[in-house]
């Protein structure tokens, strides 16, 4: 919105205005894959008892049949939704018998490829649908890209707090001299539409800031610094598309575990380099839908040439760059409600933006549901910063900057004195980036505790602050420091951990001599990675 941090912040000043900022509905979404206690992937079928997986609407399977999906209903507060995580969590933890939930969100020991199973659905027209869509993510992507997890924020604004800010900047008692004579039915559509076009606004406006701002949330909650050597295929892979595009990096590897705080959001991770050539600028509604409309009619010729049935088996829905929208990687998404048998774009397109889907967090594997209290409060108040911020539409050059930031954050977060853009054409510290936006994080937690009679927002703040000073606080830190004091390898952490969330193993010991034979030792003051050969400034 073309308003300003300062003028937004004293609308929320008096008359208890800033209660508005602490309300809306908020959900969480967890993914996590089954392990054994030796720490191989669970090869069993998803429990029986959670049920059929297109009915039970808590608990479910992502893409695989071992990757099992928590999600909890909408909840006025996030210490509500948080709480309804943790039974989830629970109820999975105790139905999974001997299993583990695999505490990291890089995929935990892989089998060959051909012996990881994708979720199974009932034999009906929609569950095939289901597992063909799955086969078309095996065969576009390999199925090991597609074990990665991670932890979904969705919230919506309040409508009270929608209805504030289109009192101050919407002018819902304005009308066109046209409609002046007309009857009230007309009257009154005419305001709804208005209303409505005004909140898309306001959500779209959140959107680009929060992709402005989405490098700090990388740095702050990245959680994945590295992968176990089973998914060091899919890095190989991509690393050789690099050398073919990099001159200083056809002699070597680069070091991709030095800095890194997320490989998950890295182009390691979830990545699909054909849509990153349409970009969605996130500047509208119409230019959003026709976007993502383009890529789900837009026929891949590499896609097509993989073909359509194997087997006698579909092995993929279509073509298409993406075959449903559920396959837009993005690190935030506009979201409606859908009605039986509606698609998400069409919801959009009829009744406009309900909420938002924040899709880049990483599992933090120092917390049982992948995320902290404080961690949801901070979110909190990241989102109405995003909210605050005054918000020009994005154009080209200014999201390539955007992107590079991301990218930058990613695998040199832990750099020090790394140079992010500024979105001016010139180049910033990351530590004074992040003083800057921090700044108007402390002023908007302290709007958001004020007659509360406590300082949970401030504290989060204070919490995340001590991260932009403190390296070392961050969990991608936390992650290698343990690994290091423990001398173990990726897969021995993610095993320790699981151990520690659950109550199935009360001395928190497991068998150490098995795992000890599926994971090899890690060794002494060595990653037991690729290592790197400088590429200076440049980033490839």
């Amino acid at each position: 919105m073309l308003w300003n941090f300062d003028e937004v912040r004293q609308l929320f000043a008096y008359n208890n205005k800033n209660r508005l900022l602490r309300e809306g509905n908020f959900g969480l979404e967890l993914e996590s894959q089954r392990i054994t206690a030796s720490g191989q992937l669970a090869l069993t079928p998803h429990p029986a008892q959670f049920g059929d997986k297109t009915i039970n609407s808590r608990i479910t399977t992502d893409f695989a049949e071992s990757q099992v999906e928590m999600i909890t209903p909408p909840y006025p507060s996030v210490r509500e939704a948080y709480a309804a995580l943790q039974a989830i969590w629970k109820e999975v933890d105790e139905g999974i018998g001997d299993e583990l939930l695999w505490p990291l969100s890089m995929p935990p020991r892989l089998p060959d490829e051909d012996r990881i199973p994708i979720a199974r659905f009932a034999d009906t027209a929609y569950g095939r649908d289901k597992e063909t869509y799955r086969r078309g993510l095996a065969l576009r992507y390999g199925k090991k890209m597609q074990m990665i997890s991670g932890i979904h924020y969705n919230f919506s604004l309040s409508h009270e707090l929608l209805d504030y800010l289109y009192g101050e900047y919407g002018n819902p008692n304005t009308l066109s001299d046209s409609h002046a004579c007309e009857d009230k039915n007309t009257v009154d559509q005419e305001k709804d539409r208005g209303r409505r076009e005004f909140v898309d606004q306001i959500y779209f406006a959140l959107a680009r800031n929060f992709l402005r701002s989405r490098w700090l949330l990388i740095y702050l909650f990245g959680a994945s610094p590295y992968c176990d050597s089973s998914y060091l295929s899919v890095i190989k892979k991509e690393l050789e598309v690099i050398k073919k595009n990099c001159p200083c990096c056809r002699e070597g590897i680069p070091d991709l575990y030095q800095y890194t705080t997320s490989l998950r959001v890295s182009r390691f991770g979830y990545s699909n380099t054909y849509q990153n050539r349409y970009s969605v600028f996130f500047n509208n509604l119409g230019e959003y839908t026709e976007k993502v409309r383009e890529m789900l009619e837009q026929e891949n010729p590499d896609y097509t040439r993989l073909g359509f049935r194997e087997n006698n088996l579909p092995v993929q829905l279509n073509g298409n760059i993406l075959q449903t929208e559920s396959e837009f990687y993005s690190s935030i998404r506009v979201k409606q409600n859908v009605r039986k048998g509606e698609t998400q774009l069409k919801a959009l397109v009829e009744r406009g933006v309900d909420y938002i889907e924040i899709r880049m967090l990483d599992l933090d594997p120092f917390e049982k549901v992948g995320i902290s209290l404080s961690g949801l409060h901070f979110l909190q108040v990241f989102m109405m910063y995003c909210l605050f911020e005054h918000s020009d539409s994005i154009t080209a050059d200014e999201l390539k900057q955007i992107n590079a930031n991301h990218h930058l954050t990613a695998l040199y977060g832990r750099k020090n004195g790394l140079m992010l853009h500024r979105y001016d054409g010139k180049m910033i510290s990351l530590r004074e980036f992040g003083e800057k936006i921090f700044g108007k994080l402390a002023a908007i937690a302290g709007l958001m505790d004020k007659n509360t009679g406590n300082s949970l927002y401030r504290q989060s703040v204070r919490k995340e602050y001590a991260k932009l000073t403190d390296i070392t606080r961050l969990p991608s830190s936390r992650i290698a420091r343990e690994m290091m004091a423990h001398e173990e390898s990726l897969l021995m952490f993610g095993l320790r951990q699981a151990a520690a969330h659950t109550e199935k193993y009360p001395d928190k010991n497991l068998d150490e001599n098995s795992v000890a034979a599926f994971a090899p030792s890690f060794e002494r003051n060595t990653y037991p990675y690729p290592r790197k050969v400088s590429c200076g400034e440049k980033r490839c």
